[in-house]
């Protein structure tokens, strides 16, 4: 069952912007427009253009690449076009399966992250992940309260899910799953890197002034055409886009006045946020089990609310932002602070904020709420 998610974060990036009207001495106008479907999620798109006609071309290129990877992408779904991850899914221990070049890039780019950065995005996971998938489907036909998986069985699951097992012949241009309990999901990287791929065709298209933001993930490149009038808790916001960082707005957080616990100014970064309160379902005993799952726990990581991070590139956001929410803090920290022109935000489950050390309130980054500090 697919579902539409993220609408706060969506309108919570629309409110921050805003709209304005063509300016008497500018040739640009701001467009605005929403994309449903593609990856289960509403995308935003906003940028200044010379026509209606420029922008809606935009618009369709956006709209067209976003249905091909996700379609491309999809564990879950076959298409007749081309092959894609639920192909290779079905193919595990019997063939090769020919794929388009973008899938075998994501494959290896994931791959190699795995092994550099951190393992604890793992794309041979799918068969863990897909226990919890099919017990949430079941909890959300039923009000959003349901069971919960036995360690057994995710045990038993989490036996095929070695990264070894993922053969890639660059040169056939096939991927090969050599055992056929393995299965590929690409959940924690695929929506990242589509938007990445998407920001770069429409920088080359000659775009120079945009954000793109879908299901918490958010791209951006340029700056305003004309200044934007208003009061705003930051300056640089009247000439540069700023994006919201999203409160969960309950437990600790429920007493957040507005939609954001912080606001980011961003001219080219893409901003990726991973958290626990937008996928989840209950058990009988109100115990909240959300889509992010631990590796080394096999259950959903509870370290804290959320974690936004914020970089050039979308694809790497999106497994940064993956990856870091299935670490303590002081893990998470020390591998930001390790990497060049990456930064990050965490909600902890407190209700406290924390940032890296290249954030300061008050200049790029403002906290809404100064008492949230940590």
């Amino acid at each position: 069952m697919k579902k539409i998610i993220n609408i706060t974060l969506v309108l919570s990036l629309f409110l921050l912007v805003g709209c304005s009207s063509k300016g008497e001495q500018n040739e640009y106008e701001l467009f605005s427009k929403n994309i449903f479907g593609p990856f289960d999620t509403i995308t935003t798109y906003m940028t200044y253009a010379k026509s209606e006609d420029d922008f809606n071309k935009q618009y369709e290129y956006i709209y067209k690449q976003l249905e091909y990877y996700d379609q491309l992408f999809d564990k879950y779904t076959a298409y007749d076009d081309f092959n894609n991850v639920n192909t290779i899914n079905k193919m595990a221990g019997i063939e090769p399966v020919v794929v388009e070049s973008e899938l075998i890039d994501v494959i290896q780019f994931s791959i190699e992250n795995y092994k550099t950065i951190s393992s604890k995005v793992n794309i041979a996971f799918g068969s863990v992940i897909k226990i919890w998938h099919d017990y949430r489907e079941e909890a959300e036909s039923n009000d959003g309260v349901g069971e919960v998986p036995t360690m057994d069985a995710l045990e038993k699951a989490a036996l095929h899910t070695s990264i070894e097992s993922i053969i890639i012949d660059e040169d056939a241009k096939t991927v090969y799953i050599n055992d056929a309990g393995v299965s590929l999901d690409l959940g924690a990287t695929a929506k990242g890197y589509a938007i990445e791929l998407i920001k770069q065709g429409l920088i080359d298209m000659g775009v120079d002034n945009f954000l793109l933001s879908g299901g918490g993930n958010v791209a951006s490149h340029g700056e305003r055409k004309f200044v934007k009038e208003g009061n705003f808790v930051l300056d640089e916001c009247k000439d540069k886009f700023c994006v919201g960082i999203e409160s969960p707005k309950d437990g600790n957080y429920a007493s957040t006045n507005g939609n954001n616990e912080a606001i980011l100014v961003v001219s080219g970064e893409s901003i990726v946020t991973s958290g626990d309160y937008q996928r989840f379902y209950e058990d009988l005993q109100g115990v909240k089990y959300h889509h992010l799952i631990d590796p080394d726990s096999l259950f959903p990581a509870v370290y804290f609310r959320s974690v936004s991070i914020i970089t050039p590139d979308s694809g790497m956001a999106d497994f940064l932002s993956s990856a870091v929410f299935l670490m303590p803090y002081e893990d998470g920290l020390e591998l930001i602070e390790s990497l060049d022109d990456v930064e990050a935000i965490w909600l902890l489950e407190d209700g406290k904020v924390k940032h890296s050390s290249g954030l300061k309130d008050g200049e790029t980054m403002y906290v809404v709420e100064k008492d949230r500090l940590n």
